[in-house]
């Protein structure tokens, strides 16, 4: 992890890009973060510095640490599109293509479409692919519902940007509850559906 001294030196050192400014305070304020997580009681295993991800980061020149049987959560933000417009933040295996149209079955739900970038802005203070659950912190007003995959129940580790999109910290699912419990919240579990995959047919 890395040590916030270093940056404070190193920011006085030169005059820093808009770019470099940025990921420092991002930095800082993952790790405040990550400290707050710890104070609390919540653990993780591992945190890890990369690029800044716009998707899912590969994990895999780390898996001589981390192993194999680890789960990089994907996040979707989305919403009814007509009517409440109920919030949902969807929690799976990044992996997985989720049928929205299905999973409007499940949750038995108006039709549901991405939340707008401003809207995601104003409702948990994150941008595209800098979403977690972690995020729910700044849903003072409860107003999403969290629906986690249960094949993440599968996995050792479950991997989330500690509201730094450019790093990421690994967990076990209970202790994505045991946060959750710290902030007063819950979440439903249940399986996520996926899309099928579409078969082309040539003609002979």
């Amino acid at each position: 992890m890395y040590e916030l001294g270093m940056y404070d030196k190193l920011s006085k050192s030169y005059i820093l890009s808009k770019d470099e400014s940025h990921r420092i305070e991002m930095t800082k304020k993952a790790v405040k973060f990550c400290n707050t997580l710890k104070r609390k009681g919540v653990h993780y295993d591992y945190c890890i510095s990369h690029e800044e991800a716009s998707g899912c980061v590969d994990y895999s020149e780390w898996n001589d640490v981390l192993g194999e049987n680890y789960a990089v959560g994907k996040n979707l933000f989305v919403q009814e599109r007509k009517g409440e417009k109920k919030k949902y933040l969807v929690i799976t295996d990044s992996s997985k293509q989720v049928d929205l149209k299905a999973l409007k079955e499940e949750l038995d739900c108006r039709k549901l479409e991405f939340v707008s970038p401003s809207d995601m802005e104003s409702l948990i203070n994150a941008t595209p692919g800098n979403v977690s659950i972690f995020n729910l912190i700044y849903d003072e007003n409860k107003e999403i519902e969290l629906i986690i995959d249960e094949d993440l129940l599968e996995a050792d580790e479950i991997a989330f940007h500690p509201l730094y999109n450019g790093m990421s910290i690994f967990m076990p699912l209970r202790e994505c509850f045991n946060f959750l419990a710290t902030i007063g919240r819950s979440a439903e579990v249940m399986a996520i559906p996926v899309k099928n995959e579409e078969k082309v047919l040539i003609k002979q």
